[in-house]
């Protein structure tokens, strides 16, 4: 007899993104990284506004500043942890790894996505080496790769 139930309801890992296991697979080139970049700028923005248009509409500008601060960082982590991936990587083909090639873990990802206030950090690619990797990816040893 089989040990899962047929009528039992679907798990959560089942639908979770499936674990890259091939360290060989090709880094994201630097176009692709800035194309990334700007991609995710916009879905920033828009973020941003839908997180602080209820307190705006509230009148609590304070909330709204904190929404706004809280958003960025919540953009990446959001969409990188549960998808390994944000809507620019979507439209690019890329998805983040560990720099062994499986799926971060979710510190992983946290340090990655508070590494994005370093100041100056977007220009970090200019002198990141082949493959262009910024601070957030050295930091916190993921990398993006082409799938």
């Amino acid at each position: 007899m089989s040990e899962v139930s047929p009528y039992a309801p679907p798990r959560a890992d089942e639908y979770s993104a499936a674990p890259v296991t091939d360290p060989s697979m090709p880094d994201a080139s630097q176009g692709t990284r800035v194309a990334n970049f700007v991609i995710d700028s916009i879905g920033r923005v828009i973020f941003s506004v839908a997180a602080m248009a209820p307190f705006s509409a509230l009148d609590m500008p304070a909330m709204g500043g904190i929404a706004l601060v809280l958003a960025m960082p919540s953009y990446y982590f959001l969409f990188e942890a549960t998808l390994g991936r944000t809507p620019a990587k979507f439209l690019t083909g890329t998805r983040v790894v560990s720099v062994d090639g499986s799926r971060p873990s979710t510190g992983q990802i946290l340090g990655r996505s508070l590494a994005r206030f370093v100041p100056f950090e977007p220009f970090s690619f200019l002198f990141g080496g082949n493959p262009p990797n910024g601070w957030h990816d050295k930091w916190s040893n993921t990398r993006v790769v082409k799938i």
